[in-house]
């Protein structure tokens, strides 16, 4: 049975011991801000297992529905053995101040400089004044100022999160999540669906019950949020409604079909067992009073994350699985200089609209700007008109009204968010000028990634759009990682077409699982404009490798893009936006000049007669068997006892391999270096390079290395090398202790990352790595002494210190080059620095970059605004520093409020962030003077 929820017992709840006073303070405090309160709202708290807390009044910045970003003050009637209990919450609470009204009045207030409570009793006739006074400011609800009066925009809102609203907000997130974790984990444990499902099973009755739960689930979900926003009307006591069929037909008359599918379609199928745990876990149990429309969006791809794989077909296609974050779909609409195109011109579509992440964050961006009618009905009838979408799937807009309706109900009726006028299903192959209906000026995109045939569909995709676009008009494409680098399927021949006829602002790369529910595939994302500069005007590069949950997470919740660095894109190829270019002033060699790379053996995919024996027979050709799971990530030896003894011995020829590479079966039993194929960059050495002393023979994820000389032959297209006098000097084996260090070495890695795939190198791209030419004779005595001890298990901190000193070595031998290195593994260290500066208060500046240094490492930058006595100075590149802003463009943004000068900015670059382009740069001289009335 669904839960039964005594509604005389929370009705004594909310208005137990109401204080004759609490009417008076209210009404003071109402006639004081000229602005009602919120009633009655339920505010979660820390205490574990207790319900929120519904409050008497409560006071939000502009009068807005209340979340956990714009709570100003409250007022709450108590008892006296509660106060101290209500001063736990406030304390916890992102609220400024409350009035906590017993048999006397006590003022509560957050002290910004020390962050704890300040209390102080206040009597009752000198209320009005208390809350006059100078001293007030610091609590004071926000209010429009006169001449904007009843016109509110999303502007408004989107003012900097201070650190106790941050912290609140990421627990509540966390909580929420719980919650709904707890309630669809619940539904599919009574159906008896396992948390560890088999991809490849079949359909079942089972999993297509577990479907209609999770279409219930967010139903559910979507309709509690409306109740708790009060979209039901002013019920003062908004009891919160704990039966999913309940609150489902009471949302289904005023909603969208989203919810009419799932209380027509999903329901029936669902007995009250199933329903019981939603019912438990998303009713009076929790409050969705404070979430905001960016939360919306990641509860909804929690619930998708939990859809079974094998749901699918057109039955199912309101749950869409190719979701694009909020977070990224914000930033992608952010970082486009939106101001550069006049009002009437911003038509933003989206041709593969999906669950609209990418329509909610044009809409957004839309409402920021400064320059759209201020006229309420005028601005909603601008935002509608100016967003459009298409999805082929007819069902995808039910998620898209969705979003749009839990969106709009978390801002409140005063601030616009319209569902967009124009959402069509055609297949947007089919799509053109003539039939599209209306022209866009900005394309926005996660396109679908599937190859067809010899073409890659992405590549289609932007060829395509990019014939409906004017020189000026501006694009964000989601795109699979390997369009940085590929040759193939089209792919060179779109990036030719971007480089040659548009100018890129920005480039970013994301790792595996932060873009799509589950997506194992790395993503970039490429924004830019049609039309081709006059003068080159070097583009922007982002990039987060490490694929740990911390960073990724950062990067879909919170929009982290990670390092960035300045390029010059070359339009036969994207090397170094795959990785930061380093600047080397030394002479260098490729590596194919000096040595032989060829593959180990490859089995064959039907395995032929590939065995692993314990040991060899006569009569049959053996080799020692090596693969990539024996290596120890923290030697530099490939030590062949690390084989287990049942799988020592391959049987080596043509008989019983696919790939025997016969040219080089004497070379396998050669001392050499091995090197990983199919390596994931997001690994501490994405070269995976280790000694092979004992002549192994590797399969065909590994390369072989060995002198060119030694091998007597070359990689093809390395035929004519001639050796130097120095090179010749040394043993084979001092060769390739050499090269081993170079290939070890912190910059060795960083530069065979520049060019590479995400999860393997080529032949050509190993050749090519730049060695020195200069052969360094220390890195072949470290590497000695290394591989010394590792032979004999030696000393750990002796170890690392050699591979301290071989880093130092190697960096010399490259001339001691200035490098941005990014974070691999790990929680990258310019995360902490991120999160830290986003939360502390700012002021504003105004700048533009002058210059940039020749090697790209460094912008000469304007800044008006700091205490510094200059006004420009060089500095590194500032990492949240849109792309744009390299050509010149005058800038606003916000900066830290600790941070005065120059040299502290160049100390905390994160510190500078919010990025605005300055408006109306499409004025003409006529138009300009008449805005300034000259």
């Amino acid at each position: 049975m669904p839960l039964k929820i005594d509604c005389d017992v929370v009705k004594d709840s909310l208005t137990m011991s109401v204080s004759p006073g609490l009417d008076y303070v209210v009404k003071t405090a109402e006639r004081v801000w000229q602005m009602e309160p919120h009633r009655f709202v339920r505010i979660p708290v820390a205490d574990r297992d207790r319900e929120p807390v519904a409050v008497n009044a409560i006071w939000t910045d502009y009068g807005l529905r209340p979340s956990a970003s714009n709570l100003a003050f409250i007022i709450q009637d108590v008892s006296q053995q509660d106060i101290n209990q209500w001063k736990r919450w406030l304390a916890d609470w992102p609220i400024r101040a409350g009035l906590l009204v017993s048999d006397k009045i006590y003022l509560v207030q957050h002290c910004q400089e020390s962050g704890r409570l300040q209390e102080r009793e206040l009597e009752a006739e000198s209320l009005a004044t208390e809350l006059t006074a100078p001293s007030s400011k610091a609590f004071t609800p926000k209010a429009l100022v006169e001449f904007r009066t009843g016109q509110l925009s999303l502007a408004d809102l989107e003012e900097s999160v201070s650190e106790r609203s941050f912290s609140f907000l990421i627990r509540q997130r966390a909580n929420l999540d719980r919650a709904f974790q707890s309630a669809i984990n619940g539904a599919l444990n009574e159906i008896g669906i396992s948390r560890k499902r088999n991809s490849k099973s079949l359909m079942s009755s089972r999993t297509e019950i577990a479907g209609h739960a999770i279409r219930v689930a967010i139903a559910f979900l979507a309709a509690r949020i409306l109740e708790d926003k009060g979209f039901f009307g002013d019920d003062e006591l908004r009891i919160p409604t704990n039966d999913p069929r309940l609150l489902l037909n009471r949302t289904v008359p005023l909603a969208n079909g989203f919810f009419k599918k799932a209380l027509e379609e999903s329901i029936p199928h669902l007995p009250e067992r199933i329903l019981q745990p939603l019912a438990a876990h998303l009713g009076s149990s929790v409050s969705f009073a404070l979430v905001d429309h960016r939360d919306v969006g990641l509860l909804y791809e929690r619930a998708i994350k939990e859809l079974p794989t094998q749901v699918a077909g057109n039955n199912w296609s309101d749950l869409q699985r190719h979701y694009t974050p909020v977070a990224i779909a914000e930033r992608m609409l952010e970082l486009l200089p939106l101001e550069r195109l006049r009002p009437e011109d911003r038509i933003i579509f989206d041709p593969a609209a999906g669950s609209g992440s990418l329509l909610l964050a044009a809409t957004s961006r839309l409402a920021l700007m400064s320059d759209i009618p201020e006229d309420i009905s005028r601005r909603k009838s601008y935002l509608e008109m100016h967003v459009a979408g298409n999805d082929l799937d007819r069902y995808a807009d039910l998620v898209t009204q969705l979003r749009y309706t839990l969106a709009r109900e978390s801002l409140g009726q005063n601030v616009p968010f319209p569902f967009p006028s124009h959402f069509s299903h055609k297949n947007y192959d089919d799509i053109n000028e003539k039939n599209l209906g209306f022209k866009p000026h900005v394309i926005v995109a996660n396109p679908p990634f599937a190859e067809d045939g010899n073409r890659q569909r992405a590549v289609k995709f932007i060829e395509q759009v990019l014939s409906w676009m004017n020189k000026g008009d501006q694009f964000a494409f989601v795109l699979p990682q390997s369009f940085l680098t590929a040759r193939t399927h089209g792919i060179s021949d779109a990036r030719h077409l971007l480089t040659e006829h548009c100018q890129i602002f920005e480039v970013w790369q994301c790792p595996e699982k932060t873009i799509g529910i589950g997506a194992e595939q790395a993503v970039c994302i490429v924004l830019g404009s049609l039309g081709k500069p006059q003068i080159l005007i070097p583009s922007a590069a982002r990039a987060v490798f490490s694929r740990v949950k911390e960073s990724v997470s950062n990067v879909r919740e919170q929009g982290f893009l990670g390092k960035k660095w300045i390029l010059d894109l070359d339009s036969n190829h994207w090397d170094f936006v795959t990785a930061p270019p380093i600047d080397i002033k030394v002479s260098t060699i490729s590596l194919g000049n000096l040595f032989y790379v060829f593959n180990g053996v490859n089995p064959g995919k039907s395995g032929k007669n590939y065995k692993i024996l314990q040991e060899s027979s006569l009569g049959i050709e053996y080799k020692l068997c090596w693969g990539s799971r024996w290596r120890d990530p923290n030697r530099l030896w490939a030590d062949p006892n690390r084989v287990p003894e049942d799988k020592r011995w391959l049987m080596y020829g043509k008989k019983y391999l696919e790939g025997p590479r016969l040219e080089n079966a004497k070379l396998f039993d050669l001392p050499k270096i091995l090197v990983g194929r199919k390596v994931n960059r997001g690994t501490l050495y994405p070269l995976a390079a280790q000694l092979d002393t004992t002549g192994l023979c590797p399969d065909n994820n590994i390369f072989c290395v060995l002198p060119a000389k030694q091998a007597g032959k070359y990689t093809r297209g390395y035929e004519n090398t001639e050796f130097s006098a120095e090179w010749n000097s040394l043993s084979y084996e001092s060769q390739r202790f050499w090269l081993l260090g170079i290939l070890a070495s912190n910059i060795g890695n960083a530069l065979s990352l520049i060019g590479r795939k995400t999860h393997e190198i080529t032949t050509a791209e190993l050749c090519t790595l730049q060695l020195p030419l200069k052969v360094d004779l220390r890195i072949i005595e470290v590497i000695s002494k290394i591989i010394s001890l590792e032979q004999t298990d030696g000393s750990t901190a002796e170890l690392s210190e050699l591979r301290n000193q071989l880093n130092l070595l190697v960096e010399e031998s490259y001339g001691n080059p200035c490098w941005i290195e990014i974070a691999r593994t790990g929680i990258p260290p310019e995360l902490e620095e991120w999160k830290s500066e986003r939360t502390k208060p700012t002021f504003s500046v105004m700048g533009q970059v002058l210059d940039i240094s020749q090697d790209n490492s460094r912008i000469l930058l304007y800044l008006n605004g700091m205490l510094d006595d200059n006004r420009e100075a060089w500095l590194p590149v500032l990492p949240e520093m849109p792309g744009w802003a390299l050509d010149g463009t005058v800038f606003d943004a916000e900066i830290s409020q600790d941070v005065e000068t120059f040299e502290e900015l160049t100390q905390r670059p994160w510190a500078i962030r919010r990025f605005r382009h300055t408006s109306r740069p499409y004025l003409t001289d006529d138009e300009l003077r008449e805005e300034l009335g000259i």
